[in-house]
């Protein structure tokens, strides 16, 4: 059984956005900074032919606030910032009583050259 730790985070807005070359263009701002309950880091690393693809995924149980209502509602919308590094929100579980959220977060760092 993994020992869970609060730890500071950062949640985000996100805002999805077009050059005048049709590029698209994630702008991410800071919504408001909390403490959140981390459980379940898994690191995983898949090699193919010629590239790495490492993937992460964490648990954030934060507590239940208007805040993470958005956040449960516009999953898209909202991304966490947790140790220098940028999570997307994949699911989130709300518990039976709405006193707790848990987010199930991931991220994928670009592939890279074996």
């Amino acid at each position: 059984m993994a020992i869970a730790r609060f730890e500071s985070i950062n949640v985000n807005n996100l805002t999805f956005t077009k050059s005048d070359f049709g590029e698209g263009a994630t702008v991410q701002a800071l919504w408001f900074a909390t403490r959140a309950r981390v459980a379940s880091v898994a690191n995983t690393l898949k090699i193919a032919d010629k590239y790495r693809l490492y993937q992460d995924m964490i648990n954030f149980t934060v507590n239940y606030t208007r805040n993470t209502k958005l956040m449960v509602a516009n999953q898209n919308l909202y991304s966490i910032t947790y140790r220098g590094q940028d999570w997307r929100i994949d699911s989130a579980r709300e518990s039976d009583d709405r006193m707790t959220v848990m987010f199930l977060c991931y991220r994928n760092d670009p592939v890279t050259a074996v």
